[in-house]
């Protein structure tokens, strides 16, 4: 009983809290340096954005490069041009 009384309490707290609004000055004030700090914010999404792009076109890149190695490999048998199973 004591568990649930205590959970009670908890939750009940903030019944009695009045909501409080900040001096206008001070509010236009905050409000003017968040608009200044928010090109910062801008220029880091763009950061972000052109090392996403760059490490996904040199992913591409590297793929593109490593399929065309691959399709001039040749198959043994395209090396031995012999018609009996003697190899010497």
């Amino acid at each position: 009983m004591k568990k649930e009384d205590f959970i009670e309490n908890i939750l009940n707290s903030t019944n009695g809290i009045i909501k409080i609004n900040p001096n206008e000055d001070l509010l236009s004030k905050i409000q003017a340096k968040l608009e200044d700090e928010k090109p910062a914010e801008s220029y880091t999404k763009w950061l972000i954005a052109a090392s996403i792009l760059l490490l996904v076109s040199l992913n591409v890149g590297i793929l593109s490069n490593s399929n065309q190695k691959t399709s001039q490999n040749y198959e043994l048998s395209d090396l031995v041009k012999t018609t009996d199973n003697q190899l010497y």
